[in-house]
């Protein structure tokens, strides 16, 4: 009970041991393994130097512009209409982020800075490219957008080049093999088409000889290219600040094309703005053309209005009608007054009754000057007669001349007077007239004012319009001057001289790391893939059996496979010593005497032979005599290991019939005299019959009465049926399991076996196992060396580390599957 907890602990502890991992192991793993780390780590180094060796320096450079944004406190540039709704112009930063990394802006920047063609010289393991300073310049004459094409251009001397290594999508395998050699300045017909070469200002000395690689790339391509390179954002979602950044192999051309393409925004912006300017320019000619025509058309019929009516302004026009009405009335009357007048000085001179009597002064008032002067004299002579009278008669002469005169004098007075009534009466009527043709205009006059309002009120808004559209022709034409972009540049494209990539040390680094983890990764990956038994674990987690042993892993073995020493204290003599030991345990348990022993396994490489011969020599070493009887009749292994693969004597002849003397067939091994020997024999074609014979058993019989130990190398279980035949024979079957070789799926199969009990007293042997540090073994973990102070020598250092590694990375896969 007590060795049953004592083993039991034993395995727990080397299960958890089994499954730790410490520091200590991996160090040690890799001191084991340190000539693959090395080499994974200088191969690492080297495509790593390789890698920076080749690979172009690449420079960052950013420029920052800040975008007149109206929503975030940016410029707001108004239009000539800005006073007016809807002409506002409103940017947001996000758009011209867009338009700053639009196909056409980057189009016209590739066009300008000609970035469609590029000159490289050879530098090294890379290639320098020569932008801004190549030392030639070459002229495509069919230039065309959509070709690809290169050639390489060697300056053979100051006067002529030469041109090979032709390549374009037309161009044959002869075309680009051929060469041609011209004339700085000439137009040269190539396979690629037509091209001329000039010098450029940075020609020297140098590039004589030295290959010139020209390649044009088609101009989709090149902008693409550029566009993907370009990167713009804002920097901050708060401001309107956005950056413009681009990674080069060359700093000048990234600058070049940053800038280049800050003023093609620019200058975009720019010509939008008079685009507009000019739309809005013509839209005003067009509507001053249209308003001038209108206004004409008004000021001309206010001119035709006041020529048919004379008149300069119907104000005035009003008045002098009125005033005119006025005076034509009053002189009308006052005309009036006098034909009165006139009318009754005539009635009264041609009243008889008033002959001789003077006239009324107040009538000569109302006539005119010269009825006036007659009237005077008329009056007067009457006077004088009147006078005369006083001395003298009607009768005198002088009474009577003077009345003959008077009597004239009335009769001049009263012709007068008519002639003066009838020209008073025509100027009265003239003046009647008049005074009604005033009165009509006057009349008039409140429609005419109407239409000249309506039409002047026209005129003034024609005049208000035309003067509005003159004044914004002018804030027009001022804006079409002093237009501006959108943008204001903050910094123009810089960044520093050192390369962004490739980064030297990281690229080391992450070569070292690479390095030193590709071995870790490959033997993790093989510990993943390899099925095959890795410990005394897997056979016990597996299969029921009892575990007898295990054999440490050798590589190469002694003469016929005997590597077990008499007085050995190595770890294979140990491990047969162990097993010799388990022996006599499996005896107690099964309550008989073990004498025969069946040496089978699932393939035929398990290494049941080598266990075989070794342990019978462990235990001939240990005074037991000990009989070893290959019972392959297939493979002979035994047999051939011993070099009698076609002994005449051996158990074929025997079971045959042919040998009859059992003497004949047993021979010492030579080895050790407690250690004989039956061959196989000559290869019979009917193995299985023949392992049925009685003769065997009778065989077997007799030599366990005459040998301690009667070990029988069998044939695989798995394969052929012998094992399963000459199984009546053995007290005890050693089922051997090779590490490293044998599949764990098919563990189940030998616990098949087992449990359905077609092997007599089965156990397993594990071979070749791998020696771990002390707690590691399954079954000898505590012994060879790591307790007992026997060591491994050379060799356990060399498989010890290996093991290891398997251990490691099986923890690991262990890990990843639970």
């Amino acid at each position: 009970m007590a060795e049953q907890q004592i083993n039991s602990q034993i395995q727990t502890n080397n299960e958890e041991l089994t499954n730790t991992i410490t520091l200590h192991d991996i160090i040690r793993m890799v001191i084991a393994n340190w000539y693959w780390f090395v080499l994974s780590t200088v191969c690492c180094l080297c495509a790593a130097y390789y890698y920076l060796a080749s690979t172009p320096k690449i420079y960052s450079r950013t420029a920052t512009i800040l975008v007149k944004d109206s929503r975030k406190g940016g410029d707001v540039d108004l239009t000539a209409f800005s006073d007016l709704a809807g002409f506002q112009n409103r940017r947001n930063v996000d758009n011209e982020v867009f338009i700053l990394q639009s196909r056409r802006l980057m189009t016209n920047v590739v066009k300008q800075l000609n970035l469609t063609v590029n000159y490289s010289v050879s530098d090294g393991l890379r290639r320098r490219d020569l932008y801004g300073q190549a030392p030639i310049d070459v002229k495509f004459i069919n230039d065309n957008d959509n070709q690809s094409l290169a050639m390489e251009i060697t300056p053979i001397d100051d006067d002529k080049i030469r041109l090979s290594e032709f390549k374009d999508q037309f161009v044959t395998k002869h075309e680009s093999r051929s060469v041609i050699t011209a004339a700085y300045g000439d137009t040269i017909p190539t396979p690629v088409g037509q091209v001329v070469v000039q010098k450029s200002l940075y020609m020297a000395p140098d590039y004589i000889g030295v290959p010139i690689r020209v390649t044009k790339s088609s101009l989709g391509r090149t902008t693409n290219a550029y566009r993907a390179a370009v990167k713009s954002d804002v920097a901050n979602k708060q401001a309107s600040v956005v950056t413009i950044s681009m990674n080069n192999t060359v700093p000048r051309r990234a600058e070049d094309v940053i800038n280049t393409l800050i003023e093609a925004y620019n200058e975009d912006a720019i010509e939008d703005k008079r685009r507009v300017s000019v739309a809005t320019g013509k839209f005003i000619k067009a509507r001053l053309d249209v308003i001038g025509r209108e206004l004409g058309d008004v000021d001309r019929n206010i001119e035709d209005i006041k020529k048919d009516n004379r008149m300069v302004d119907i104000t005035s026009e009003a008045a002098r009608s009125v005033s005119e009405s006025s005076r034509y009335k009053t002189e009308g009357l006052s005309l009036e007054n006098q034909i009165n007048v006139a009318e009754y000085i005539r009635t009264y001179l041609n009243d008889p009754k008033n002959v001789g009597e003077l006239i009324p002064a107040m009538a000569a008032a109302g006539t005119n000057t010269a009825i006036a002067k007659q009237i005077e004299d008329y009056n007067s002579a009457i006077l004088r007669r009147e006078k005369l009278l006083e001395n003298s008669s009607e009768r005198s002469p002088v009474i009577q001349d003077l009345d003959n005169l008077l009597a004239a004098v009335r009769r001049s007075i009263i012709s007068s007077l008519d002639s003066n009534i009838s020209t008073l009466e025509i100027q009265r009527d003239a003046m009647r007239k008049e005074e009604t043709q005033a009165n009509i205009r006057i009349s008039t006059m409140p429609s005419q004012e109407k239409v000249i309002l309506g039409i002047t009120r026209q005129q003034k808004i024609k005049e208000e319009l035309f003067l509005y559209l003159l004044n914004k022709q002018e804030e027009n034409q001022l804006n079409y001057a002093v237009a501006e972009s959108n943008s204001r540049s903050i910094d123009y494209a810089y960044g520093s001289n050192a390369p962004v990539s490739p980064r030297p040390m990281m690229i080391l680094g992450i070569a070292l790391i690479v390095g030193l983890a590709i071995p870790f990764g490959l033997l993790y990956l093989i510990g993943m893939l390899d099925t095959t038994i890795r410990g005394r674990k897997d056979i016990e987690d597996n299969v029921n059996a009892p575990f007898l042993g295990d054999i440490p892993y050798h590589e190469g073995g002694g003469k016929a496979g005997i590597v077990v020493r008499e007085t050995g204290r190595d770890a294979l003599s140990e491990a047969f010593r162990i097993l010799r030991s388990n022996m006599t345990f499996m005896s107690v348990s099964a309550g008989t005497d073990i004498r025969t022993i069946l040496f089978t396994s699932s393939d035929p490489h398990a290494g049941k032979t080598f266990v075989a011969t070794n342990l019978a020599m462990t235990l001939a070493m240990a005074g037991k005599r000990v009989l070893l009887i290959d019972l392959d009749l297939r493979r002979h292994a035994l047999s051939s290991q011993l070099g009698h693969s076609n002994s005449k004597t051996g158990i074929t002849s025997y079971l045959a019939g042919t040998v009859s003397d059992v003497e004949s067939m047993i021979q010492n091994s030579g080895f050790h005299q407690n250690l004989d020997v039956i061959y196989a024999g000559v290869q019979p074609p009917n193995p299985a019959e023949m392992l049925l014979s009685d003769k065997l058993d009778k065989l077997i019989a007799e030599m366990r009465g005459r040998y301690d130990y009667v070990f029988l190398d069998s044939t695989p279980a798995m394969s052929v049926a012998d094992a399963i035949i000459t199984d009546r024979l053995a007290d005890l079957c050693i089922y051997i399991v090779r590490e490293g070789v044998l599949d764990r799926r098919q563990l189940p199969d030998i616990e098949r076996l087992y449990r359905e009990k077609k092997l007599h007293n089965m156990c397993i042997v594990l071979n070749s196992t791998r020696a771990r540090r002390h707690g590691y073994g399954y079954g000898y973990g505590y012994g060879y060396g790591y307790g007992y102070g026997y060591g491994y020598g050379d060799d356990y250092k060399e498989v010890s580390y290996r093991k290891r590694i398997k251990l490691f990375f099986r923890s690991l896969a262990h890990k990843v599957k639970r």
